[in-house]
């Protein structure tokens, strides 16, 4: 953990955020989860909020070691299962804007997403969940089961 005045940055679990806050780091993390994919080649596989620090504003991600290659036979479920732990997270601390499980995945895997680009996809996201009804279509539902 990363130590500040001898004491180690808490989990992002037990921090208590504002909304502005909780956005914030919802955004950390996700980019971080596409620089991870297509930069580091990897995929967390274990991430959740208990392997995340916060610290003056900023989120560090921890336990990468156990994490494994972006062509690993299961790379791709533990990635889903990545998406779903921080979705479910961010939805649960009040994210509206959280994009679904099927956009997160699309947005960390989509090698025609460029890093110049990816502002804009994002706000672009942030637009279209902000427009999003809040009681999801039976065939949205669906989507999202198979999904998973």
């Amino acid at each position: 953990r990363r130590v500040h005045g001898g004491w180690p940055a808490p989990r992002l679990h037990d921090v208590k955020l504002d909304d502005e806050h909780v956005r914030s780091c919802y955004r950390q993390i996700i980019e971080m989860m596409r620089i991870l994919y297509h930069k580091c080649k990897l995929v967390h596989g274990d991430l959740s909020e208990y392997n995340l620090l916060y610290m003056k504003g900023s989120v560090y991600l921890i336990d990468v070691s156990q994490s494994v290659e972006h062509d690993h036979p299961i790379a791709l479920e533990l990635l889903r299962n990545d998406c779903s732990n921080v979705t479910n997270f961010f939805v649960s601390k009040g994210v509206t804007t959280a994009m679904t499980l099927k956009d997160l995945f699309t947005f960390v895997t989509d090698p025609n997403i460029k890093d110049k680009d990816v502002d804009d996809y994002l706000t672009k996201m942030q637009e279209n969940a902000e427009n999003r009804p809040e009681q999801r279509s039976a065939m949205e539902e669906i989507d999202e089961q198979v999904f998973r």
